[in-house]
């Protein structure tokens, strides 16, 4: 158990100053990337992860119990969670969703901008290994044990350059998951299709009759918070 403290201290403390050119030529190449259609359909599933651990947090949070999270081949998800069908527990879960790919990466940019590129990793290993945990599904558990993989060798490894700019790469990705799934969820709104019942904003709508506010209004929230979040990760690398 020391042994494993001492593995995980070492790698929390993980630091090293980033070149701002490179930064923002790595920026550029993430976004190119996120651009290139059938390639997100394939990386979204990195981001469908954090938004379905943002309703498992908010549902711990508010005291109801998880049961676990589903991924599904389409690149969409499911947490399913334990409580009352109404009030403020079931609204701050259908609101965790969105803005948790924007949080996560904002919170990342803070660490990396503070001198911890290590604890920012770290961070992403812990959450993305609880989603493990929490999968119910085969595809659940290959997209957790895939994005595990892809940044698990890194942290390992512990090259402090090398972690920095996975920092980034991840803090860039997510910025901008965070903000492109947000309007994806507007749009199907906006063309008033069947599923817009289903989404987040329309379960928020129905989640608490002491604030019984419309669809539009949780959208509104879900674009601020991730915009919030993507133009923080921006100031704090263009900083």
């Amino acid at each position: 158990m020391n042994a494993f403290f001492d593995v995980l201290t070492e790698r929390w403390s993980t630091a090293a100053e980033p070149d701002s050119t490179s930064v923002l030529i790595l920026a550029g190449v993430v976004v190119v990337v996120m651009s290139v259609h059938r390639l997100w359909r394939v990386l979204r599933q990195a981001s469908t992860i954090i938004h379905e651990m943002g309703h498992v947090l908010m549902a711990w949070v508010s005291g109801r119990r998880v049961s676990g999270i589903r991924l599904h081949s389409d690149t969409s998800g499911v947490t399913v969670s334990v409580g009352r069908r109404q009030g403020i527990g079931m609204l701050l879960t259908a609101l965790g969703g969105y803005p948790a790919p924007g949080l996560l990466a904002l919170g990342m940019a803070a660490l990396l901008a503070a001198g911890h590129a290590g604890a920012a990793l770290t961070l992403y290993q812990a959450v993305v290994l609880l989603a493990l945990l929490l999968s119910r599904n085969l595809v659940g558990i290959f997209s957790c044990l895939l994005s595990l993989g892809a940044t698990g060798l890194i942290w390992w490894h512990n090259d402090p350059l090398i972690v920095t700019y996975t920092v980034v790469a991840l803090a860039v990705f997510y910025a901008v998951a965070g903000v492109r799934g947000t309007f994806d969820v507007v749009r199907i709104h906006a063309r008033r299709r069947p599923e817009a019942a289903g989404t987040d904003a329309s379960l928020a709508a129905r989640s608490w009759r002491a604030l019984p506010l419309p669809p539009f209004m949780w959208l509104g929230f879900f674009l601020l918070v991730s915009a919030g979040s993507a133009a923080g990760v921006v100031w704090m690398f263009a900083g």
